[in-house]
């Protein structure tokens, strides 16, 4: 039996305090370079509505101006092209603003930029919710060790980078890893998989990926869900004979000492069930460039822990979720280029995952 019960109807028109705050309106184009195959890259999609929300705060002249959360629902599959971005007030109090922000679409042709007919529709993309703050500075790297207890334990609060291996350690004369062919904007990154430090019988995967466009990555806010999307997914972590071809569908200021170009990610699966899986992706923050000596020494700690792991490295940003791998047909389908169009063979497409 239900335990809920009709009470009433509430009246749909907002408050009078709600109303005094304009919904800003911002238009995005959609670039094919930023894509997985013919759907926009999930991590990009989240940029997008970060950075609106900022552009809303910077406007209001709001205090609070560092994204501390951020929660999505992806409706249906981004294509390149005209899109729009609504930011609307829930509420503001002194430590948060509440935001919600809507990316849309016109469809059946996405570069339409009004109503035309009845045959044209504004469909919602992606739907998410957003708090914003104001967040105290990094600590130096030299002060953000936690160091051992009084009673000279370990504080086991003060977590380790799961990455083994300093980017500055690893060699990248040949490139680094190959990246998928269906990442449309792979000449844009490099990266390298290293071992990483798992205590149960989950699926983990870690990577150093280093954007070489010059761009630096501490000033912007906006990148962090790009590099967590980046992350593989959970069937991707599978023997590779077990692996399914599949798409996987979807602090503003500098901190000084960090490496500008290059960040580490770390995703981890528990369960995967034909094609769902959760998936939980840490990035962080490191003191060194990917492939740039001269190599970290391996100094051990007190705690049998290189030291570098917990001095030089900081978790900068958490994303989890529930999802569902697809074929990458499926992706193909969802947009207008064609499977070869986008660089890829039939057998590249059947050997294609993150």
């Amino acid at each position: 039996a239900s335990t809920t019960r009709p009470r009433f109807v509430r009246d749909p028109s907002p408050p009078p305090a709600l109303s005094e705050w304009p919904v800003k309106v911002f238009d995005v184009d959609i670039s094919p370079k930023w894509c997985v195959g013919s759907a926009a890259h999930g991590g990009v999609l989240v940029n997008i509505l970060v950075d609106a929300a900022l552009r809303r705060q910077a406007s209001c002249s709001s205090p609070h101006n560092d994204p501390a959360h951020l929660s999505a629902q992806f409706l249906s599959a981004t294509i390149p092209g005209k899109a729009t971005v609504e930011v609307k007030v829930v509420s503001e109090s002194k430590r948060w603003t509440r935001l919600a922000v809507e990316l849309s679409q016109w469809t059946p042709d996405v570069n339409t930029t009004f109503y035309l007919d009845s045959k044209t529709q504004r469909t919602v993309r992606i739907q998410a919710h957003l708090l914003i703050t104001d967040l105290p500075e990094h600590p130096p790297l030299e002060a953000g060790f936690v160091g051992p207890t009084p009673d000279g334990g370990i504080n086991f609060l003060s977590r380790p980078c799961p990455l083994l291996v300093h980017p500055s350690c690893i060699d990248m004369s040949d490139g680094g890893d190959h990246i998928p062919e269906k990442l449309m904007f792979r000449d844009g990154i490099r990266w390298k998989d290293v071992d990483v430090d798992k205590s149960d019988g989950s699926l983990a995967s870690g990577s150093w990926v280093e954007m070489i466009g010059g761009e630096d990555v501490t000033v912007s806010a906006v990148l962090v869900a790009f590099f967590a999307d980046v992350a593989k997914n959970g069937p991707s972590m599978l023997p590779a004979d077990l692996r399914p071809a599949s798409k996987f569908p979807l602090k503003t200021s500098s901190s000084f000492g960090f490496a500008p170009r290059t960040f580490g990610i770390y995703s981890e699966t528990k369960a995967i069930h034909e094609g769902r899986h959760d998936l939980t992706v840490e990035v962080w923050a490191v003191d060194g460039e990917l492939g740039v000596g001269p190599p970290r020494k391996e100094e051990i700690g007190a705690d049998g822990v290189a030291k570098w792991r917990r001095e030089g490295a900081r978790l900068v940003g958490v994303s989890t979720q529930m999802a569902l791998s697809l074929s990458i047909a499926v992706n193909h389908s969802r947009g207008k280029t064609p499977p070869t169009a986008a660089g890829e063979t039939e057998s590249t497409r059947k050997q294609a995952r993150l």
